[in-house]
């Protein structure tokens, strides 16, 4: 048994119950002695960590800074005293002992800048470090430096227009982080269309040749809702408001040919070249990007290709897609019909069917890479687990949030950690052992400071709060929406 010293509370000669603590981490650097401790039933979070500091000799005579913790029971996030806790949990029993987890704390989330872009955000990702990818409804690529802090549209490495005024609606990196050269990147349409890129290099000063579309990947019959590239860059996936998922294999070297044919310019409304060359000579006279031509009414657009699979299946639009991260031959999907499905690739079947309820239709999926969790954003205003390994597991866990979630990413390390984006404009950071409350809660970047803020976007969409996509990599968060910017934020997780 180890004793705690008890402060004596102050013009008072009682003396604070004590309750037996068994303190342990999981974590070998942060571990102190197995022991109980007894501790005075006022103490909270503050307290408590003060005495794994203390045990851990974390102080300035050491050489070391304090270490912030959060402190579980029964998987629960602490929230106030000991004494609190007994009387809610244990009916006032300040007899038994009491089994106490502590983590390094997530710190709050602190603003880095933010980048004033011409509409609204439909994609963000930050899989290439270093650097922003970004979608919108101007209908174009942008690649940001990450360590950007300008408002300036201008701070935008590479712009890369769509052959569509229709707009952007998801983005990614499609070659794998270590690719120096010919790297591909994709963005899906609200033209039906998954259109490829080819950047030749990222470094800077690197202007020839210029990027061009490589690839307008064919199949759906409505917007695309979300696209997604296997971690070897040879495979893309998109999910569409048809309810399709549809499975692309890029080839191995350049085609030749177009495997269809070109489709009319009045085949959608938007897709004349008037307006678009009309935008572009606005944002400065940029060219086109360059593209593939074998005679089409066009001259524009790169190697058409259908699809190499159909995923048929949900029963509404497809919200979201994610490349299982410890199975390399799945992809998971939510809809708006309340299912989440596993698919196998290879073959193109629904290997696994969790059917939630039809009212809550999922906008967007994630999953932890340590433990496999699925996490789902929601119309319904709600966060969402699914535990898939277990045959007859649906919803293991539901976060409350205050408006619908369109965006959300698990911590790449962290099973417990997830951040989110909501129509509120609000961005949050969960840990789901303390899921009744959000750890932290960012408010739309385009509402911090004064002065005069912009009304309309250059697309003339009036600027809103909504959040549309967000980001994160472990140490950087990204977000963005209606507002027409990106706010980046440091944010490392746990």
């Amino acid at each position: 048994m180890s004793d705690v010293p008890m402060p004596q509370a102050s013009g008072s000669n009682s003396t604070p119950a004590q309750l037996p603590i068994n303190l342990f981490t999981r974590s070998q650097s942060d571990a102190i002695p197995s022991s109980t401790y007894f501790i005075p039933s006022g103490w909270r979070r503050f307290q408590l960590s003060e005495l794994i500091n203390k045990v851990l000799q974390n102080n300035a005579e050491h050489g070391k800074k304090p270490v912030p913790f959060e402190f579980l029971i029964n998987g629960e996030v602490l929230r106030g005293s000991l004494e609190n806790w007994v009387k809610k949990n244990r009916g006032g029993d300040e007899e038994s002992q009491i089994d106490v987890e502590y983590v390094r704390s997530t710190m709050p989330p602190e603003e880095a800048g933010r980048v004033e872009v011409e509409d609204w955000v439909s994609g963000l990702s930050l899989e290439r470090n270093g650097y922003i990818l970004l979608s919108s409804y101007l209908s174009h690529l942008q690649i940001l430096p990450k360590s950007t802090t300008s408002p300036a549209s201008s701070s935008a490495l590479f712009t890369l227009p769509l052959p569509t005024s229709l707009g952007a609606t998801s983005c990614t990196w499609v070659s794998p982080p270590s690719s120096t050269q010919d790297i591909l990147l994709a963005a899906g349409g609200v033209d039906r269309l998954v259109h490829v890129f080819n950047i030749p290099s990222l470094s800077a000063g690197a202007t020839e040749p210029p990027p061009r579309e490589l690839y307008t990947l064919h199949g759906h019959t409505a917007p695309i809702s979300s696209v997604i590239a296997s971690s070897t860059g040879k495979e893309i996936v998109s999910g569409s408001w048809d309810g399709n998922v549809n499975f692309y294999i890029l080839p191995t070297t350049e085609p030749t040919e177009h495997q269809l044919p070109a489709e009319p310019l009045s085949y959608l409304p938007g897709q004349g070249n008037k307006k678009r060359r009309k935008m572009e000579k606005e944002a400065g006279g940029r060219d086109p990007v360059e593209g593939l031509t074998d005679g089409d009414s066009t001259g524009e657009g790169g190697w058409r290709r259908a699809p190499d699979g159909v995923m048929r299946g949900h029963q509404g639009r497809v919200g979201g897609l994610v490349w299982d991260k410890l199975d390399e031959g799945r992809v998971w999907s939510t809809g708006w019909d309340g299912s989440v499905r596993g698919w196998d690739v290879d073959n193109g079947a629904a290997a696994v069917l969790r059917q939630g309820p039809t009212d809550k239709s999922g906008l967007c999926i994630d999953q932890f890479r340590a433990n496999g969790t699925l996490a789902t954003g929601n119309m319904d205003r709600t966060i969402c687990l699914w535990d898939t390994r277990q045959a007859t597991s649906l919803i293991s866990l539901t976060l409350p949030t205050s408006s619908p979630v369109p965006s959300l990413k698990c911590h790449p390390t962290s099973s417990f950690t997830l951040a989110s984006a909501t129509y509120s404009g609000v961005v949050q950071i969960w840990d789901v052992r303390s899921p009744k409350h959000a750890l932290f809660s960012i408010s739309n970047a385009n509402k911090a400071g004064s002065g005069e803020k912009r009304k309309v976007t250059k697309n003339g969409k009036v600027l809103g709060e909504r959040l549309l996509a967000l980001d994160w990599d472990g140490e950087t968060l990204v977000a963005g929406g209606e507002d027409g910017e990106v706010g980046i934020w440091r944010a490392t997780g746990a």
